[in-house]
């Protein structure tokens, strides 16, 4: 089976999205597929000093990916989507697999079978321009793509998000599968670094971005309030990890590691007693779109943490319901409470057969349901209009 991906994902970059696109490539890439993926030369935005994409986010090299178009601002990413698509026509793919809505618009239009991923409402906007006047835009545009023959169907990552979609898109109904994030297993030769602090405390980790929303606040004032354990904060940009420095200063027992590639993330997680999703009720993404995705959100960490093996501390919110469920893979706080966090941990840390029980079931569940090669099997073969393809063996 020949699949082209397009994306407009950053890549190599630090962002959730991109690393999301380059595991699913690799998943897509297994059973014989062959795999291309297809995303704009960013070169403005891309991490620097990276030689190998795919050592990076720690993939193997089988799948291609190919650079069309050199692209600085937004409104490029519409004549990327027209080459892409022209591109994907020209390598005659059984499926043309998008995150990139204007390429999977063009695709469609190329008489190519495109399947659709989208992670947020996709008529949300991020300032009053695009929220009242380019969401009309966006919207006739989509409902041209979704009433097109060649469109098979919406991927979604939340129950939330897929009921979403149909209240305001009935013609959707019966073609909208929804597929929660996901991660790799963590290999049984991986082995934490040694740079934890003391041993005889409670290693608590956070891995991620430190932008608004993801509860880095309160893990500082949960550090100022615990001297029992080590807070060790992996990832964030350099001026973001610069920022929170400055004002952590007097708190001997939080640790800023900085940013690690996402092939060594795993490593470093199983190495914590406790891992924090700390998620507030407003949650931003990468890039300064101020969009809140607390409502539709399923985070890669949160699967990553399940691959680790650990006890994970979590934000009680809807969407992270989905995956997470108090006292059986995780302990769920309120994310305004920070009495609620304190007293978990304080659970945590008295009771060594509850870490290890929570450890043992989020990994359970982790391997059952959420692994990237079973994301794949679930978004080619989830519906009658791909399993045509014979994708699963």
């Amino acid at each position: 089976m020949r699949i082209t991906y397009l994306a407009h994902s950053i890549i190599p970059s630090r962002t959730a999205n991109s690393i999301h696109v380059m595991k699913m490539c690799q998943a897509f890439a297994k059973n014989a597929n062959e795999v291309t993926l297809i995303v704009p030369d960013r070169k403005y935005e891309m991490e620097p000093g990276v030689k190998d994409d795919y050592a990076f986010y720690g993939v193997n090299n089988t799948f291609a990916i190919k650079k069309p178009l050199p692209v600085r601002y937004s409104f490029q990413l519409i004549v990327f989507g027209f080459l892409a698509a022209r591109l994907a026509k020209r390598k005659n793919p059984d499926l043309v697999y998008c995150r990139s809505f204007s390429g999977c618009f063009f695709a469609s239009l190329m008489n190519l079978p495109v399947v659709f991923e989208s992670h947020s409402p996709f008529m949300d906007g991020n300032t009053a321009f695009r929220k009242y006047f380019l969401n009309i835009f966006k919207r006739f545009f989509f409902k041209k793509l979704i009433s097109n023959r060649n469109f098979l169907k919406l991927v979604v990552i939340t129950h939330s998000l897929k009921s979403h979609y149909e209240k305001q898109f009935p013609v959707l109904k019966n073609k909208i599968v929804v597929a929660p994030d996901a991660a790799d297993p963590v290999p049984k030769t991986k082995t934490p670094p040694p740079f934890f602090i003391d041993k005889k405390k409670l290693q608590v980790g956070y891995v991620g971005h430190l932008y608004q929303g993801r509860g880095v606040e309160l893990i500082i004032n949960l550090a100022a309030r615990i001297q029992w354990a080590d807070f060790h904060i992996i990832g964030g940009k350099d001026s973001d990890i610069q920022y929170w420095k400055n004002l952590t200063t007097s708190l001997a027992n939080i640790h800023f590691h900085g940013f690690l590639p996402p092939s060594e993330v795993s490593a470093i997680q199983s190495g914590f007693d406790v891992l924090l999703a700390p998620y507030q009720l407003n949650v931003s993404v990468s890039g300064g779109v101020k969009i809140n995705t607390a409502k539709w959100m399923s985070p890669l960490k949160v699967f990553e943490y399940m691959a680790a093996g650990k006890a994970i501390l979590c934000s009680n919110l809807p969407s992270l319901r989905e995956v997470l469920s108090h006292n059986h893979n995780a302990l769920l706080c309120d994310p305004t409470a920070l009495e609620d966090w304190e007293q978990a941990l304080v659970a945590l840390r008295d009771d060594i057969e509850l870490r290890s029980r929570l450890g043992r079931q989020a990994k359970k569940d982790f391997l059952e349901k959420y692994t990237w090669d079973s994301r794949a099997n679930l978004v080619l073969s989830g519906s009658p209009a791909v399993k045509k393809f014979d994708y699963v063996k």
